[in-house]
């Protein structure tokens, strides 16, 4: 396959448009659906849905992780060659997408990006999901590599443990005392509860060791505001140990405190990425597993 028009097909599944793409690759919009129209004809499929923002058909998706593949591993041999384009300064740009869950975006995950921070010509792209769904993003072709919580490899992936990260319940003990019945037992069912998103089962699974479902779940989609919405008593919520404010573990903190009904919560993550690799990516790789190794739970 032609190396410019799958470059073009994943374009088109980032950036939403053949516009859009299209500038990127400095053609016009006219020379981009040539591309897209030349290879849809090679494989005989129709690889994307002509919406905004355009998506990949069933067949795209298929060819999708492939065709990210195939492009950094041409990315890759030419900056390894010295390839210099039509420009004496022009050196490939290597994009490597990774999917992480927040709290280690958040958190020791930092770490990699401050190291990253050092190599030239690689661009790092992040997409934020929960850790029960970011082997989702490495599975449909949406990154190269992704910190899950799933230890079975995604199909052509190769997989390694990194460690645990504690999550404690936490709450505002007034919240807790409004919703405490005459013999002092807190109704679990009117206590509100906090999730990241819609699909955060954290809360959900562990409220379930009370055999409890909260009638009121706030969403925040932001690790900052979600700490600081327990504290400020909207709900309760499960928080990792290094985010946890100075005095809660030890019960001296003011008002918030653990719910010891419920306890601790290690979530393990794993580190996936393509089996098949190249230097960026095995860069990347060593990163995480040092910065796991000083930052996570064994």
């Amino acid at each position: 396959m032609n190396t410019d028009h799958l470059r073009a097909f994943v374009l088109a599944v980032d950036e939403g448009t053949f516009d859009s793409a299209a500038a990127l690759l400095l053609i016009s919009g006219s020379a981009f659906s040539q591309r897209i129209k030349a290879l849809e004809k090679e494989v005989g499929q129709v690889l994307l849905t002509r919406t905004i923002p355009v998506r990949p058909t069933e067949s795209g998706e298929q060819l999708l992780r492939i065709a990210r593949q195939t492009i950094l591993l041409e990315d890759e041999a030419r900056r390894s060659l010295g390839f210099r384009g039509s420009s004496p300064n022009y050196r490939p740009t290597i994009t490597l997408a990774v999917a992480v869950n927040a709290d280690s975006l958040s958190s020791w995950f930092i770490r990699v990006l401050q190291e990253a921070a050092t190599w030239d010509d690689v661009e790092i792209h992040v997409h934020a999901e929960d850790q029960q769904h970011t082997d989702e993003l490495l599975r449909n072709g949406t990154v190269a590599a992704a910190v899950t919580e799933n230890p079975a490899p995604v199909s052509g992936c190769r997989v390694q443990p990194l460690g645990t990260i504690r999550y404690w319940p936490v709450a505002s003990s007034e919240l807790l005392d409004r919703h405490r019945g005459d013999r002092g037992l807190v109704d679990w069912e009117r206590v509100p509860q906090i999730d990241f998103s819609i699909r955060d089962a954290t809360q959900r699974n562990v409220l379930s060791r009370l055999g409890a479902s909260p009638a009121v779940t706030h969403l925040l989609p932001s690790v900052q505001a979600y700490n600081a919405a327990v504290g400020y008593g909207l709900g309760w919520g499960m928080i990792p140990e290094s985010m946890l404010p100075t005095g809660v573990l030890d019960g001296e903190h003011p008002d918030l405190v653990v719910i010891s009904e419920i306890g601790a919560e290690d979530v393990p993550l794993h580190w996936q990425h393509w089996t098949t690799t190249t230097p960026a990516l095995e860069r990347l790789s060593d990163a995480v597993r040092r910065a796991a190794t000083r930052y996570l739970n064994g």
